[in-house]
């Protein structure tokens, strides 16, 4: 895989939410006080899309585990066959990802990190929060529950709230479509502990 294919593969592992995948839970418990996920596993869905003429429109999908302890973050991605496609790590003010292909990429941030590998910001460290149910300033539901935000650039929904926080986020970048490149990625969490 070369370029924005690459890219698009190694979204594909990221925890989305992929349409028709989730099943109605249970209604909302509250969140207990004391517990706190540091590590979320489950199937994530990507949809680049470039607006024009002919908009060309690029998907994929396939499942994700993302661990945060200690000031790191490990993100790791799986096709839908469960092959290891990328490996993303943040820790210490630095942002390492290693492809299947033995590529390595370095960089100061995720962010920086995500610009130089897709062309377009990505804020992975922020995941873990985001999968948390922390947002800036978010609109809330109706039990007080955070429901959607902006933050980075990114649209951010949360959705389907368990006790370890919401089982899907849908992030749509830019926040406000410039009829560039556009980003949904879906997070679906089949589990958190």
């Amino acid at each position: 895989m070369t370029g924005r294919r690459a890219a698009l593969g190694w979204l594909a592992a990221l925890p989305l939410l992929a349409a028709g995948c989730a099943t109605p839970g249970a209604p909302p418990a509250p969140l207990p006080v004391s517990f706190e996920a540091s590590r979320w596993a489950g199937r994530f869905a990507v949809t680049m899309t470039e607006p024009g003429a002919e908009p060309r429109v690029e998907r994929a999908s396939g499942r994700f585990v993302i661990e945060s302890r200690s000031g790191a973050t490990l993100l790791e991605l799986f096709s839908p066959l469960g092959q290891t496609l990328a490996t993303a790590s943040l820790q210490g003010g630095r942002a390492e990802l290693l492809t299947s292909e033995g590529r390595r990429y370095e960089a100061a941030s995720a962010e920086d990190l995500t610009e130089q590998v897709f062309g377009w910001r990505m804020p992975v460290g922020d995941l873990p929060r985001w999968l948390r149910g922390r947002l800036a300033n978010p609109s809330e539901t109706s039990e007080g529950r955070p429901a959607a935000g902006t933050e980075r650039g990114w649209a951010i929904r949360l959705d389907d709230w368990r006790p370890a926080g919401p089982a899907r986020l849908n992030l749509d970048w830019p926040a406000a479509p410039n009829g560039r490149l556009e980003i949904n990625l879906k997070l679906i969490v089949d589990d958190a502990s």
